[in-house]
């Protein structure tokens, strides 16, 4: 019959149980600020104390550019850019958010169960990149208002002209958006004499 030995794993001083507990006088974390760009996050990470430990992305430590706190650094605040492309960065389906988990280990050596794993994650509720575009504004053809009267051989009429009138040509097709335009109303009276108003709602 085989014998079964018995291994103790994770011994902590002596014969003390690797304890489950923070120890007193650890680092915490203190502040975690994340700013969402285009194509990457800046992490902002700030703890109580001098930091000692790592800080990388889960599942990334053998890339040193996913390494964004080394070891022994020391310091209570560390700002740092994950960019979307690598280091696992997780892309919704559906383009609206990114994820990234860090992992934030506190000794230089060793993954203890007071570590922390953080999920950041970039929310984009619309797409980034959006066209924005306007139809190009036609205005239609003026048509040209005649007005006919009768008697005293007098003939009145109005028309609109593309220039400064009241001698410029009549308006005949479409005009360009910020053209100038005049609005000639005219009477051709019986000494053929030609008096006209260039201006709207104006009377000759």
């Amino acid at each position: 019959m085989a014998e079964i030995s018995q291994v103790q794993i994770g011994v902590y001083g002596g014969n003390d149980i690797w304890p489950l507990e923070r120890p007193d006088g650890m680092p915490a974390i203190q502040s975690l600020e994340v700013m969402c760009g285009k194509d990457h996050m800046d992490v902002h990470l700030q703890f109580t104390q001098p930091f000692e430990g790592i800080v990388s992305s889960k599942g990334q430590f053998v890339d040193p550019r996913c390494v964004y706190v080394p070891p022994s650094t020391g310091k209570t605040f560390f700002s740092f850019r994950i960019a979307y492309s690598r280091c696992g960065t997780k892309p919704d389906l559906h383009g609206q958010f990114y994820e990234n988990t860090i992992v934030v280990q506190y000794d230089k050596d060793l993954l203890e169960v007071w570590d922390e794993a953080k999920r950041l994650r970039c929310e984009w509720y619309n797409d980034y990149e959006k066209t924005a575009s306007k139809p190009p504004m036609v205005i239609a053809d003026l048509d040209v208002i005649q007005l006919d009267f009768r008697g005293d051989n007098v003939d009145c009429w109005m028309e609109i002209q593309h220039g400064k009138g009241p001698w410029a040509p009549p308006v005949s097709g479409i005009v360009p958006l910020g053209s100038t335009l005049t609005l000639v109303v005219a009477i051709n009276d019986y000494r053929d004499k030609l008096h006209y108003c260039p201006k709207l709602g104006g009377r000759c």
